[in-house]
């Protein structure tokens, strides 16, 4: 992964920036390069060069630390904060109350550093340009990963991370930064499929035994965060990765450098990639909210439809969520304080009025699941004005169904991706992969992915593939 704060919230970033800002090598900034690689990585940077079809310009340091070291470097105490980040995490913290993601008694700040100290096995810095290693001895699982950081190196040195995020932070455009994360770890995330694809059988067997190992630690780390952290930190991979196959699949290899030189401007062409297919580059501008009297803002931007998908589906129906996810056609959002309570106002608009009314029934859903009173929405100018506050102690979080979501959504343009690669047209490919996600429910495609799934499924697919021909 970049070294990189979480993209959600301003708060959420202060939060997960605080974490790795203690670490000692910001005492100490400024690349520092060695006169050759790690021999022990020799392989790995000549896989990477080839199968990404770019050299590096130079060598880059290569720390492998202690598990202890590691997690000192990706996690803080609660002492580094001012007054002012404690203030930030708590109206974050009401926030995500609002937003029905995590219970009343949540401790952010310890859900944030749990999922730094216990979800990231390495991490490359663009700004001091050295990568940082969970673990001293060069396991399989360490391999995989240092091939991720090393892909980051790579574009680094060709398309200069550093200089794009302090564009996109001047930009203060939470959506376009978000697209780009997306599209450099999905990057790197291809390159390290395509190794562990490259492997023998036996080394394969002997990183799926690493992986399982470490599994137990990080599952036994993660077991108190809340699942919409766990969804939000692995999204972008998933996205950036399913994006860039059926980008890849279109216009062939030249499009990942080419989306580096033009990337996604929103998040909608990560939920549904054949926006940027399309030529589809612009959200529709909305402006931000009004606050009224006696509310005091502290955060806006774009929710965007991922995260608009996510908090649906950690309280409705999955495949409802994404329905009416899909329609977004832009929002902004105010955060703001009333009566010590952190609240958000989004101003939504859909692509249709179609699915405007879409949208409405899945946060009128939502809305009369959760804690009465706390939650309105209304028609508002050409789409819907959403509001909700923190409720308090009667705050429940999510049933974890943004996994799900995520799962839904990647799948579906890894449904279209896999289609052409069979023969299908584009169009028929798109119709197919759409078909499949509104028509079968989760267990349903949970049996269609296992080795004998049932034959009335099978024939049902089959209809839907001759229906989109």
């Amino acid at each position: 992964m970049i070294k990189r704060p979480l993209v959600f919230l301003l708060a959420l970033v202060l939060v997960v920036g605080a974490a790795v800002a203690g670490g000692y090598w910001w005492l100490n900034r400024g690349p520092d390069y060695p006169d050759e690689w790690d021999s022990r990585v020799d392989d790995l940077v000549e896989f990477v060069e080839d199968e990404r079809g770019l050299e590096f310009e130079h060598p880059v340091y290569i720390d492998f630390l202690s598990e202890e070291a590691f997690e000192k470097e990706v996690t803080s105490e609660e002492s580094d904060l001012t007054d002012e980040d404690k203030e930030e995490i708590e109206q974050v913290t009401g926030l995500m109350r609002a937003l029905g993601l995590i219970d009343h008694d949540v401790d952010l700040f310890d859900a944030a550093n749990d999922l730094t100290g216990g979800g990231i096995i390495g991490l490359y810095d663009p700004e001091d340009e050295r990568i940082r290693m969970r673990g001293e001895e060069l396991t399989p699982t360490v391999e995989a990963t240092l091939v991720h950081e090393l892909t980051h190196v790579l574009q680094d040195q060709h398309f200069d991370l550093e200089e794009k995020d302090k564009e996109l932070e001047e930009a203060v455009d939470s959506s376009a930064t978000a697209a780009w994360d997306a599209l450099v770890e999905g990057d790197a995330n291809r390159i390290e499929t395509a190794w562990v694809a490259d492997l023998s059988a036996k080394e394969k067997k002997a990183l799926d035994k690493d992986e399982e190992k470490q599994g137990k630690g990080v599952r036994k780390k993660l077991k108190d965060v809340p699942p919409f952290l766990r969804t939000q930190l692995g999204s972008s991979y998933a996205f950036g990765e399913a994006l860039l196959a059926l980008a890849t699949e279109i216009d062939g290899d030249e499009a990942v450098d080419e989306l580096f030189e033009d990337p996604p401007v929103t998040e909608e062409h990560l939920l549904d990639p054949w926006t940027l297919i399309d030529g589809d580059q612009d959200a529709i501008s909305v402006d931000k909210p009004d606050l009224k009297e006696g509310e005091d803002e502290f955060d806006d931007g774009t929710f965007g439809s991922p995260s608009l998908l996510f908090v649906l589906a950690e309280r409705i129906d999955v495949q409802q969520a994404l329905k009416a996810a899909d329609g977004w056609g832009g929002d902004q959002y105010v955060a703001f304080e009333r009566d010590k309570r952190s609240c958000i106002r989004v101003d939504y608009r859909g692509d249709t009025q179609r699915d405007v009314a879409e949208l409405r029934g899945a946060l009128k859903q939502w809305i009369a699941d959760g804690p009465s009173g706390i939650a309105s929405v209304r028609d508002h100018e050409d789409g819907l004005r959403f509001e909700s506050c923190d409720p308090g102690r009667e705050a429940v979080g999510g049933n974890g169904g943004s996994q799900a979501a995520l799962e839904l959504a990647v799948g579906r343009t890894t449904l279209a991706t896999q289609g052409m690669q069979q023969g299908a047209t584009e169009d028929q490919a798109r119709c197919f992969a759409s078909e499949v996600v509104r028509a079968f429910t989760i267990d349903d495609l949970e049996e269609l992915n296992t080795a004998e799934p049932d034959p009335a499924l099978i024939e049902r697919v089959q209809t839907l593939a001759v229906g989109c021909r």
